[in-house]
């Protein structure tokens, strides 16, 4: 019987998480993106367009480090790509872009 319930442990542990779960990290990861303001001003910057990043940089007035952090960061949620040398919002980006004031 132990072996039982040690199986149906580890499947529980193992499986994918729920669409619930995965919409509830998505929601946490867009809070995070966009409630702190560098991240508001490189969305803003990239725009829809997309920019370079020596644009960007003048742009937003940031070191290498930062922008460095900050956009992998973006990226790591999903919100910006890179594509031809130029950083572009994917569409959940492009969503932050017009929710943001």
């Amino acid at each position: 019987m132990v072996e039982v319930e040690d199986d149906e442990l580890e499947e529980m542990m193992m499986a994918a998480p729920s669409a619930r779960e995965i919409k509830k990290k998505d929601h946490e990861m867009l809070n995070k993106a966009a409630s702190h303001p560098l991240r508001r001003k490189l969305v803003k910057s990239i725009g829809v367009f997309g920019k370079t990043k020596e644009d960007i940089q003048n742009d937003v007035d940031i070191d290498d480090a930062s922008f460095k952090y900050q956009t992998e960061f973006l990226m790591s949620g999903n919100f910006l790509k890179i594509e031809d040398n130029q950083y572009r919002l994917t569409d959940k980006g492009l969503d932050m872009l017009a929710n943001i004031n």
